[in-house]
């Protein structure tokens, strides 16, 4: 089987809006990088500046995305987006984001891809030996730990006293989050996503951390798992667009816990965000952090 791999270059300001229109098609996997060597140019121009690198990957017989894909380019974006394509192999499918994923620290963690996991454990220096590694392979899911607001999350994470608290992670991707949380030592975990692709990838990534299935559940869905809504939490975890966010509102008003952590959410939302949590949640902000026009918000309903 061949699927259709289409290399795309949006400004920022769109590439929420884009993630989300993806999702809504249903293409059959996508990521951003944020180290992109290969980033597609126009001809006789440099490298767009400030813009997001985003690979999509397409069904062979799936002509209606990639449609949707160049007609929404043209209509937002017309002289400072781009995009390529080409056919590729399963195979290549399957192992296209290893091109670009190495082991790399951020707070606590080091991030290492399973395919290197023997490697590094073999040759870790003597700074890592103390650090708490997460063993990743996304596939197509979100959550490689490259991108901005998964690692905004993982530096914080580490500052939280996990140890016997309950969690939940609304959104998993490939279950970094998660996975993290269990290595500081939560005693449960509920991962929850919408995308079989990412319920799949968040157990493999469990199974290879070594991590208990009563200790991470996996399952698919949203905000609106009945264990995701009817459970109490020490801390919810949700690493989701605005977009998303904003339209689950009543939803995370509505989760038994008082402690939040979000991120996914771009500067310029930030105050609308904000204002929301503040009139349909309730509480106020407890710690607050960006990076590269992300936004990282703990919030606190007590």
């Amino acid at each position: 089987m061949k699927y259709k791999e289409i290399r795309v270059s949006i400004p920022k300001d769109f590439a929420e809006e884009f993630s989300a229109y993806l999702d809504e098609w249903q293409v059959a996997g996508y990521y951003e990088i944020l180290f992109d060597r290969e980033e597609p140019r126009k001809p006789d121009e440099e490298i767009i500046s400030d813009n997001t690198p985003i690979r999509v990957y397409l069904a062979e017989d799936d002509v209606q995305s990639e449609a949707k894909i160049w007609v929404y380019l043209q209509t937002v974006a017309p002289e400072n987006s781009f995009a390529e394509s080409r056919w590729i192999e399963t195979k290549e499918y399957e192992e296209a984001y290893k091109e670009f994923y190495k082991p790399f620290s951020v707070g606590v963690f080091w991030v290492v891809p399973t395919w290197e996991k023997e490697d590094w454990e073999k040759n870790k220096k003597l700074e890592q030996k103390d650090s708490l590694p997460v063993y990743i392979n996304p596939g197509l899911a979100f959550g490689t730990g490259h991108h901005e607001t998964t690692r905004l999350v993982l530096s914080r994470l580490g500052s939280i006293d996990l140890k016997g608290k309950k969690v939940a992670d609304i959104g998993a991707g490939s279950g970094i989050l998660s996975v993290a949380a269990a290595k500081l030592d939560a005693s449960k975990i509920i991962a929850v996503d919408i995308d079989p692709n990412a319920v799949r990838s968040s157990t493999f990534n469990r199974d290879e951390n070594g991590i208990s299935p009563e200790v991470l559940v996996v399952e698919e869905g949203g905000f609106d798992h009945p264990q995701i809504s009817s459970e109490q939490f020490d801390l919810c975890v949700a690493n989701i667009t605005f977009a998303v966010l904003k339209a689950n509102m009543e939803k995370i008003a509505g989760l038994h816990t008082d402690h939040f952590l979000f991120s996914g959410v771009i500067t310029e939302r930030k105050e609308e965000f904000l204002e929301l949590l503040s009139s349909q949640v309730g509480g106020k902000s407890l710690y607050e952090t960006s990076w590269n026009g992300w936004e990282l918000i703990e919030w606190i309903r007590k």
